[in-house]
């Protein structure tokens, strides 16, 4: 904003009497003179464009002096720019604001997997192979069913794990998805996009031999803790923090390309959703320490407040996480993602 103001300033500093500049206390216009260093040549703009959209919404307002004034010097013939205030100069402010296109962000949950009925799947299949089972699938049909309800016909964007039960999630949900605008008569499709993003996936707890040997890190990871932990050749739950991040500030740069009212649903896993929350809220390590995971196949919900951009977590999941319920209280944790979405905020509410 300043950098156009002293643009304005440069344009049409000779456009105005020398040694003049319009003020008024009274709401009408007077040319007051204001005496100019020895040597100079001084040229007051008043930034008419933006006077005049303040005036149309306020006819009250009184016009302010000028807070910036060029100075052309007769001496070398150059033009510098000169910054001054008084106590009764006062720059107009024009709301700001930029509409958010997000309504909703929809964290969900990956099936039950293999994994989640035996642990000793990690062992003999790599992570990102693990399937759902068949209760995973209907789970998944269910959660795409309720999805449905959620967003009626407004427009939705999908973002995914590329791990296997992921994608097997997605395809299970969306036939519940469809089936249910099928059956309520739903005209054309509401969804606008779907993407893979890498940064989504699981967290890796490394190579195993033995269900054994798995067992003993995941006893380590609860004495040590789960977020600085490190499984051997694997993550820890701070690398997990860092992808989240990065890709929030990917989707804060992307948002605004979403039609009004988009819902966007991420498909994930269980710690990444934890750790969503935690670097959305600006949550404390001790915090996630204390979160646990949402059930597989289910739902939780981020919702756009009627004013600016805070997003209110819904108070079901709030309560299956544990996390505090101060979360979603205005003068508790005041919504602490208000600033913008993604925000890079390292800050962290006291408990």
């Amino acid at each position: 904003m300043r950098r156009w103001l002293l643009h304005r300033v440069c344009r049409r500093g000779s456009q105005l009497p020398c040694s003049q500049h319009l003020t008024s206390s009274t709401g009408s216009g007077t040319l007051h003179d204001d005496k100019p260093p020895a040597g100079e040549d001084v040229h007051a703009v008043e930034g008419d464009a933006v006077a005049s959209a303040a005036l149309a919404s306020s006819p009250s307002l009184v016009l302010r002096p000028p807070a910036a004034i060029v100075t052309h010097s007769s001496a070398e013939g150059r033009m510098s720019v000169t910054i001054r205030s008084g106590s009764r100069r006062k720059l107009i402010k024009l709301p700001t604001q930029v509409v958010e296109p997000v309504k909703r962000i929809i964290f969900v949950r990956n099936g039950l997997s293999a994994a989640n009925v035996d642990i000793g799947a990690y062992v003999t299949t790599p992570d990102w192979r693990i399937p759902l089972v068949s209760t995973g699938e209907g789970e998944a049909y269910r959660a795409g069913c309720r999805l449905s309800q959620i967003v009626g016909n407004e427009p939705v964007y999908f973002y995914l794990s590329p791990y296997l039960r992921c994608r097997q999630s997605f395809l299970h949900l969306m036939r519940g998805f469809e089936a249910h605008r099928k059956e309520h008569g739903a005209i054309g499709d509401n969804v606008i996009g779907m993407r893979e993003d890498v940064r989504l996936r699981d967290g890796d707890i490394g190579r195993y031999k033995t269900k054994e040997e798995l067992l003993h890190h995941l006893r380590e990871r609860e004495l040590y803790g789960k977020f600085y932990y490190r499984f051997p050749f694997g993550e820890s739950g701070a690398d997990v923090c860092d992808r989240v991040t990065s890709f929030l500030d990917a989707f804060q740069r992307e948002r605004m390309d979403f039609p009004m009212d988009s819902n966007v649903v991420i498909l994930t896993h269980g710690q990444t959703i934890r750790m969503f929350v935690k670097r959305w809220f600006n949550l404390t390590v001790d915090t996630y320490h204390l979160m646990v995971s949402p059930p597989t196949g289910s739902i939780n919900t981020l919702t756009r407040m009627h004013h600016r951009s805070c997003f209110r977590l819904d108070t079901e999941c709030v309560k299956v996480m544990r996390l505090p319920a101060s979360l979603n209280e205005y003068n508790g944790y005041k919504y602490r993602n208000k600033q913008v979405l993604g925000s890079m905020s390292t800050g962290a509410p006291l408990m």
